[in-house]
């Protein structure tokens, strides 16, 4: 090997030998930061065992305590819905009842009102025809005694009528 070689090789064994010494210094700096982050999110980790933990578990019991009495109202709210399902549907049936008979009550005071007009049109026509056949007889009378003293009033001498005028009527 010529003396250029040697060089050049011994160039090259120096930048590797550099390099992978760079990449050692560099994996040791990132093995020390990992540790110190390590350390770091450890004594993160203790503190949020410390404080957030008593209220985990503090929020936990009460779930747990509330839980059973979430269930007993859901339970009554779904039993009160079926009452007032039931009684809603109970109301509707008696409020239709009530409109039916009302209207059934309407019918009959409308056809007991009818019957009582008609009833009274009769009366006021039997009053009438009761009272208006004896008074257009009695008119009658009346008007035939009244022409016949007119017609005897008529004959007497001095009113100078003729055998012609007599005959009218």
């Amino acid at each position: 090997m010529d003396k250029n070689s040697q060089i050049l090789l011994l160039i090259f064994v120096a930048i590797a030998a550099f390099s992978i010494l760079m990449q050692a210094g560099f994996t040791v700096a990132m093995f020390v930061g990992a540790r110190k982050a390590q350390k770091k999110i450890m004594g993160l980790a203790d503190d949020v065992r410390l404080h957030a933990l008593p209220a985990i578990i503090a929020s936990r019991e009460m779930i747990q305590d509330v839980t059973p009495r979430i269930r007993v109202i859901t339970e009554n709210l779904a039993a009160t819905t079926t009452t007032l399902r039931a009684k809603s549907e109970q109301v509707g049936g008696l409020v239709s009842d009530v409109t039916n008979r009302a209207q059934v009550q309407a019918s009959r005071v409308d056809g007991m009102v009818k019957v009582t007009l008609d009833q009274l049109t009769m009366a006021v026509h039997a009053i009438e025809h009761g009272v208006a056949v004896p008074l257009r007889q009695a008119n009658g009378i009346l008007n035939g005694l009244r022409a016949g003293v007119d017609v005897l009033r008529k004959k007497t001498p001095s009113d100078g009528l003729g055998p012609e005028d007599d005959l009218f009527v």
